[in-house]
């Protein structure tokens, strides 16, 4: 199968956020290549020849369909014109061929630790360290969630002070499901997806059967507002600042009093806006962390 790679020409310190927004878009998989990366000795999988072609330069490639090309590139201008000091920013297409971008980016996919959870893509076995820790595989078609990026890796770091055992949790946006799946792999008793990409809900059912966990998932591909009935305890919202303060009402109106709520994919200097909305809608902080650009919140509805 042919895809369009899009690849965005930028600097180390705004790559992250590069490839968050081609990650908005290019639900296929989204990679960064930075020469900084390959100097680093302990990246035994990452293909030394890269460095010559990359030079001082961070080449951030995100895949689609053929046929979605011309939407992500209509987006990307939009949500590009807002950085600065970014590098060039120059856009690229060319078409590839899937099997041979799905096999570079397995290579970058390897187990990781995660909040005593072990991450792992389905086609490896965790290492020796990680033996006696819940393991989480995830197939290979879900680029779009893997842990990788600090966004997720926050979240799964908060599940436990979320105080997830037992209850029942909603993952608001699942994208690959790694939230609510970590979070029955940490005691939760059922958990609700929601999203409005068929491409995510599909992956997300896919990661629950390879993990035995699909009789405790319902999965729903539609809006948040519409579709999803009753509330519930713990809610995982791992989405953008502006999504999310759009969001702030419904997500406010699906959490039980008393209930916890996990935000992510803030930037920074987002944060205040959207912990203000939130509290609008009766939820208090508890916890505020950081890594590199993005903030994610511990709130409690009160």
């Amino acid at each position: 199968m042919k895809y369009s790679q899009i690849t965005i020409s930028t600097n180390t310190a705004t790559s992250e956020l590069v490839a968050y927004f081609l990650q908005e878009c290019c639900m296929d998989g989204v990679s960064i290549y930075d020469r900084k990366d390959f100097d680093n000795a302990s990246w035994d999988y990452a293909d030394e020849s890269a460095t010559d072609v990359y030079g001082d330069e961070v080449l951030v490639k995100g895949y689609c369909n053929n046929e979605d090309v011309q939407s992500a590139l209509d987006y990307l201008k939009g949500a590009l014109c807002s950085l600065t000091d970014a590098g060039s920013l120059e856009i690229s297409v060319e078409e590839v061929d899937g099997e041979m971008w799905l096999n570079n980016w397995k290579k970058t996919f390897r187990p990781m630790t995660i909040g005593g959870i072990v991450v792992c893509p389905r086609w490896l076995t965790p290492d020796d360290s990680q033996k006696g820790l819940p393991v989480l595989y995830l197939d290979s078609g879900t680029a779009f969630g893997t842990g990788q990026h600090e966004t997720t890796s926050m979240c799964i770091k908060l599940i436990d002070e979320a105080d997830v055992c037992g209850q029942e949790v909603l993952d608001v946006g699942c994208g690959s499901g790694i939230l609510g799946l970590s979070a029955l792999l940490k005691g939760a008793s059922r958990a609700v997806f929601t999203d409005i990409d068929s491409q995510a809900t599909e992956a997300t059912l896919e990661n629950a059967r390879l993990n035995g966990l699909e009789d405790r998932c319902e999965i729903i591909c539609g809006d948040l507002a519409k579709d999803v009935k009753g509330r519930f305890p713990v809610v995982f919202a791992n989405l953008t600042a502006d999504i999310l303060y759009l969001l702030a009402e419904g997500i406010g109106s699906v959490t039980l009093p008393g209930g916890r709520l996990v935000l992510s994919g803030i930037l920074n200097d987002r944060a205040d806006k959207v912990e203000q909305a939130f509290a609008r809608q009766g939820f208090t902080g508890i916890k505020s962390t950081t890594e590199g650009e993005w903030t994610a919140l511990l709130l409690k509805r009160l």
